[in-house]
């Protein structure tokens, strides 16, 4: 595993995805970029993640195989939901397909960016988690938590080194859903475009990673692609 770690960056996102610098490290290893503070986040879609000092944001460069990718962004919530219930006895809820909640507000993203070549699959999955800011109203911070502040390069450090020793783990499909289901966070909006304001009744997280909702009373799959 090989990490580089910046003062301030445009976004670990970007920085990663010119990944011709890295081809050679990722033959063998995943790759980490770590910023103490983001200029332009990167959110879903078109959304930016702001990014003051004093939380944790980092991209993880994968070598995968193309079968792997779409479990991987929602296996990362997975080990970074255990991360928080191991180290500090907070159960947070996941909101599918890839954030963390907390008392119904938002403390960890996931977001994925995926490069086919061939048969392998590079996947950058960026990751912010609020430690000592809550950059805005509807989010939180594991300060606020635990109401104490928390040394970054610490913690991101056990918070890499966890997702490496989990990384490689076996879990079946089956078993990540059911623990998915679990935590799952129902009472959300959904932002999908074909929807507008209807009323979404989330029901689960399906075993090939769809959600099953309820709309106008009849049943659908989406996947996370479909979101906006």
């Amino acid at each position: 595993m090989y990490k580089v770690i910046f003062d301030s960056i445009t976004s670990t996102q970007d920085e990663i995805i010119n990944f011709s610098n890295y081809t050679k490290i990722l033959k063998n290893d995943n790759f980490y970029i770590q910023s103490f503070r983001q200029i332009k986040g990167t959110g879903r879609g078109k959304k930016k993640w702001l990014s003051p000092k004093g939380n944790i944001y980092l991209t993880i460069n994968q070598k995968l195989k193309v079968s792997y990718a779409l479990r991987n962004n929602f296996y990362i919530c997975y080990i970074i939901h255990k991360f928080f219930k191991f180290n500090y006895n907070i159960n947070l809820d996941y909101k599918w397909p890839n954030d963390l909640f907390f008392n119904n507000k938002k403390i960890i993203g996931v977001v994925v960016k995926t490069t086919i070549l061939g048969k392998k699959t590079y996947l950058k999955t960026g990751i912010g988690i609020n430690i000592n800011n809550s950059p805005i109203v509807d989010s939180t911070s594991l300060f606020y938590i635990i109401n104490k502040k928390t040394n970054i390069l610490d913690l991101s450090n056990a918070i890499i080194d966890f997702i490496e020793n989990n990384l490689t783990n076996k879990i079946s499909n089956n078993k990540l859903v059911r623990y998915l289901n679990k935590n799952m966070l129902r009472d959300f909006k959904l932002n999908h475009p074909n929807f507008g304001k209807k009323i979404i009744e989330i029901l689960t997280v399906n075993e090939d990673l769809s959600l099953k909702i309820k709309i106008d009373d009849v049943t659908k799959n989406i996947f996370f692609g479909e979101l906006i």
